[in-house]
């Protein structure tokens, strides 16, 4: 059986090149760019090239290991953004694995699949009621549960 549709761009080449540009903290999507290729061509080099994917496990790994040595610069006191370093090896590791780390959609319901019963309840408090005792504990109470920044 023939293949039909346009050669392939697949080089043996782009092996040790995609190693070099992942090697430098690049993702495979990037890469692409760079290497004048779409990047569904890549993830179909990986199915029909066992050379190609084990380069990109290789770049991979180097990609992920520049990253963290970016991190760990910073956060012994080098030059950067650690914020920033996060972002590049969370949005690594999503892209690895597939996995966004972001989102999570979580479905409940009740017995037999119904709808939950809420209840609500909603108590207004008048703080100029309050002793100053009360005020300092329901400050205190507040200030526990506020989210970090």
């Amino acid at each position: 059986m023939t293949r039909k549709g346009r050669p392939t761009r697949y080089r043996a080449e782009f092996c040790e090149r995609i190693v070099d540009l992942m090697r430098e903290g690049r993702s495979l999507d990037g890469c692409a760019a760079l290497l004048g290729v779409h990047p569904d061509s890549l993830y179909e080099w990986q199915h029909r090239y066992p050379e190609f994917s084990d380069a990109v496990r290789r770049g991979r790994a180097a990609a992920t290991a520049f990253w963290e040595g970016r991190l760990l610069d910073v956060a012994n006191g080098g030059a950067g953004n650690a914020q920033l370093v996060q972002w590049a090896l969370r949005n690594r590791s999503r892209a690895a694995s597939g996995w966004d780390h972001a989102h999570r959609k979580v479905e409940i319901s009740g017995p037999d699949g119904d709808p939950i019963a809420l209840n609500t309840c909603s108590t207004v408090i008048d703080a100029r009621s309050l002793t100053k005792e009360q005020r300092d504990g329901l400050r205190q109470a507040l200030l526990a549960v506020r989210p970090s920044d």
